[in-house]
Formats: structure tokens, sequence, C-alpha cells
């Protein structure tokens, strides 16, 4: 594991870094000049992701999604970090309007609003903000650490994957995430399953047939990922937030002392560390993400609080811990995304999807082939941590002052810039009727309590399914049970089946059953009477 850490960083640093030698290759000096400068692209990235963040209805997936008419003109190893930044400073901005508002900027931040905008009332906004903010620093600096060392291991482990283990990985993951994210995993499993049936309209692969194209000629080589996540977090979330949405007022004036006092710093320091912890775990299971990393972290610290703590009423543990922990899942998504191919929320399905514009493969050997690309976005993450940090404590009063922009000014700027990212891809109209489609969709998912992530996770990962189950049967001379025969693909499928049995809902299908039976007994006895 070591080895790999220390001959992956050492790639990164002679080819980015390379101070004994001047006179470097035309290659190196344009990795030099546009990713060793952080003016390039890290700071920007945290200030449009801290805007982002704060802005509630937009997010890190609706914003990189957005960001794709300049992701397109500029090279993979300039744009790629670019992204991460974006990512990891909205989560950062999330937790302002959390704060001044109690309205969660992002997911990640509904735990936030429970101790943050009590804090705040209390005439401590300031202290709320700059708290969480070196939490969200402690969180991704601890994260990144296991990034580093868990890259090179997972790497290789992948690289022992054939077809038909990569396959039950991608099932796994998708009913992880369909069981895991919302509370109705049976709308999760539909919403999965209604992606991957999206993934198949087109040209099929091995036939040459079109599928589902209805007459369409523009439908042959089937749907852009990025058109529907355009659609879906740009147009749905816009659509949501202007018919959904309840009007707040923000705290005006950040009042308290800046910098929290030395008892609050022991007070929030083991909770940041175990929110931290989960937090990066969280990341790295497809389908937890950053809300559930909050959730997992906010409950732990409820259940180890005395009652003198004061949870849900400004405790600054229960500020802490949510916001360690969303920052940190951060980091550990990247360790399936890269390693694996797999996106574990609906944002790394968004980076997946630019990885794949740019021709790139993220799985198994994708450090060997990229290995400064791959280094770089991971210190990205780490370059980042510490802009968002420095950002989001010295701007935090004028970031604050974003809140005041009324909605009806906000969403047609977004909606515009949804629209043109949408028309750039292929400049074609069709991919902005298509983009509209998928944002009504996205609207209506979130009216019925659907997450439109894992619409977009099966839209990305059901290509993936298609083709290394189509691989496995050509090895295996198209024996299924041969396929799945293998100790690791059992192992894998083992834990979709596990993970499917225990979310079902089978205390209320069994009661209803019970119910009905006891209801037909009573009618028949009614009957012989």
């Amino acid at each position: 594991m070591c080895s790999c850490l220390s001959a992956g960083w050492s790639t990164w640093c002679s080819e980015v870094w390379d101070c004994e030698h001047p006179q470097r290759s035309v290659r190196s000096a344009r990795f030099h000049r546009n990713i060793t400068n952080p003016a390039a692209c890290h700071p920007p990235g945290v200030v449009l992701g801290t805007v982002a963040g704060l802005l509630p209805g937009v997010g890190p997936s609706t914003s990189i999604a957005l960001l794709l008419p300049v992701a397109i003109t500029l090279p993979a190893e300039l744009s790629l970090p670019l992204m991460v930044s974006l990512y990891l400073g909205a989560e950062y901005g999330g937790r302002i309007s959390a704060i001044l508002l109690n309205i969660p900027g992002d997911p990640g931040a509904i735990m936030t609003t429970l101790d943050g905008h009590p804090m705040a009332l209390k005439g401590k906004a300031a202290t709320a903000l700059s708290i969480s903010a070196l939490a969200s620093f402690l969180g991704s600096i601890l994260a990144f650490l296991g990034l580093a060392f868990l890259a090179g291991p997972m790497s290789q482990l992948g690289l022992a994957f054939g077809p038909a283990v990569y396959f039950s990985v991608v099932v796994m993951a998708l009913v992880l995430s369909a069981t895991l994210v919302g509370s109705a995993p049976m709308l999760g499993l539909t919403a999965v399953a209604l992606g991957v049936a999206m993934s198949t309209i087109g040209i099929e692969l091995q036939s040459g047939l079109p599928r589902f194209t209805f007459g369409s000629s523009t439908l042959l080589e089937g749907i852009e990922p990025i058109v529907a996540i355009i659609g879906v977090f740009g147009i749905g979330e816009i659509l949501a937030s202007t018919t959904m949405s309840k009007d707040s007022r923000a705290i005006s004036s950040l009042t308290g002392r800046f910098f929290p006092t030395g008892a609050e710093l022991k007070q929030g320091t083991l909770p940041g560390l175990r929110g931290s912890i989960i937090g990066f775990i969280a990341g790295v299971l497809p389908g937890a993400g950053t809300t559930i990393a909050a959730f997992f972290s906010y409950g732990l610290e409820k259940r180890l609080a005395p009652a003198s703590a004061g949870m849900g009423k400004g405790a600054v543990r229960g500020l802490v811990a949510p916001e360690a922990a969303n920052n940190a899942a951060v980091s550990g998504s990247m360790v399936p995304l890269l390693t694996l191919g797999i996106p574990g929320s609906g944002t790394t399905a968004v980076l997946l999807a630019y990885l794949m514009m740019y021709g790139l493969n993220p799985g198994p050997g994708f450090f060997e082939a990229n290995p400064v690309l791959g280094w770089t976005i991971i210190g990205a993450l780490l370059v980042s941590a510490i802009f968002g940090m420095i950002i989001n404590i010295g701007a935090s009063p004028l970031l604050a002052k974003i809140l005041a922009i009324p909605m009806p000014f906000m969403a047609p700027t977004i909606l515009m810039l949804a629209l043109i990212s949408c028309y750039s891809i292929h400049n074609s109209v069709t991919d902005v009727y298509i983009a509209l489609a998928f944002g009504a969709l996205g609207y209506v998912m979130r009216l019925v309590g659907m997450s439109p992530a894992l619409l977009v996770i099966g839209i990305v990962l059901g290509e993936m399914l298609e083709r290394n189950l189509q691989q496995a049967l050509g090895l295996t001379g198209g024996d299924f049970w041969a396929m799945i025969s293998q100790p690791l693909v059992l192992l894998f499928l083992g834990i979709a089946v596990l993970a499917l049995l225990t979310a079902l809902p089978w205390k209320q299908m069994v009661g209803k059953r019970l119910q009905g039976k006891s209801k037909s007994d009573a009618d028949d006895e009614s009957v012989t009477r």
C-alpha cells in the first residue's frame, strides 16, 4: 500500500513540481502552468462552489453541470481539479444558508440546521459560521489522508476484477444506492430501474440494432448523460425551488464572537474526529454520500451526548459532527469513482460523465494510465480544503449577503445557463428539448418523493452494467450460472440481496397480509352464520 502511494506521489511531484530539472518538456511545463499555480483553478472553484452551496436549490451537482461550456474549452488537467474544488466548496457553502436561513443549501447540510440555526438565533451567528468552517476543514483534511492511502490499493484490487465481478459490483452499487438514498426503498429502486432503462436507448452494442428510438434518428446515439444531468439537476431543481420553497428571512448581521473560544474548540474536537471517520466511510459506500454521512454522525453524537449538552438547541458538537462528516464524504466518494468507476452520489455521477467526455475511463488502471491527472485530482482536494477554510472564514459576511438576492432574479439566470450548456454539447436544439423533458421529469420525481440522483446514477451506470454483462456472458459461452458462480461475484451479489431484503418494508407487508387474512376470515364467519 505504501509503495503504491509513494510511487504515485513521486510520479506526480516529478512531473508536476520538478524543481530539479529546469528544462522541462512541453507537457510538464503545461502542467506546471495550469496545475501547480493554485490561482489557476482552486480558488475560483472554491468560491463558485461556496456560492452554489449557499444558494438553496443549486448545490454541487447543478453547478458542476452548468459549467459545461467552460469545461469543454479547458484541458482535463485543469477542468477536473476545478470541478473537484467546486464540489468541496459547495459543501463549505451549504452550511451558510443552513445557519442563517434555517434552509440547507444542499442535502448534506440538513443536519447543520438543527444546531446551527439555534446558535445563530442566540446571537452567535458569526461563531457558528467559523466553527462549522473549521469542522469542514478538519473533515476534508482527514478524509484526504484516507483517500491518498486507499487510492493505490483499491486500484490494484480493481485490476483483478473481470467482467463478471465488475457486473456484480455495479449491481451492488445500484442496489445500495436505491436502498440508502431516501426513506422509501421501493421508490429508490424504481428511480434506478428507470435510469438503467433509459441508458439502453440507442444502438445496441453487439447487434447494431436500434432500441427504443421510436423512429427518431436523434436518439440513435442514446441519451447524453450530461444532458440528462443538466435537465434533472438544473432545470428540475429550479422548478422545484420556485414552486415548492417557502419564504425565509436571512440573518442580515453576523452577531457574536467571530472566533470560537478554547472551550468550544475542545467540545468540538472529538465530535469532529468521529464525524470525519463516519463521513469518509459513508463516502466510500455507493449511495451513502454526504447526506447519509451527516445523518449518521449527528445521530451518533445525539446518543453520546449527555442531557446537559443541549443537542438541537445550539450545541457545538451538534454543529461540528455533521459538517465534518459531509466534507469528509467528498474525499471518500472519490475512492470508488476513481478506482472502480462507480459513482456513489449524483455529484460524482456528474464527475464521471465529465471524465468520460474527455475519453478517460475511471476504474482499474486509471492511476496507471493517468498518474499525474489522478494525483492532481486528489491534490485538488487538499488545496481546496485549505482555500475553503480561508475563504469561508474571511468572506462569511460578504457571502451571507448573497442570500438576499430574490429567487425570481436567480431562477431565470440559472435556467438560461442550463439551456446554453445543453446546446453547447453538440450544437443541437434537440439536446435542449431532451433537457427540458428531463427537467420536467426531475420536478415530478421531487413531487412524489423520488430521488433524481438515483435516476442519474442509473443512467450513468446502466451502460457499464450492460457492457460487462455481455462480456461476461461471452467468456462463459452464454452460461449465466457459470458467470455468477465465482466467489467474488457471489459475495457482491449477496451483499446486494442482503441490502435489498433488509430495506424492504416487511413489517408493513406482513401486517397488511395478516389484516387482509383476518378480514377474509371474518367475512367467511359472517357468511357461515
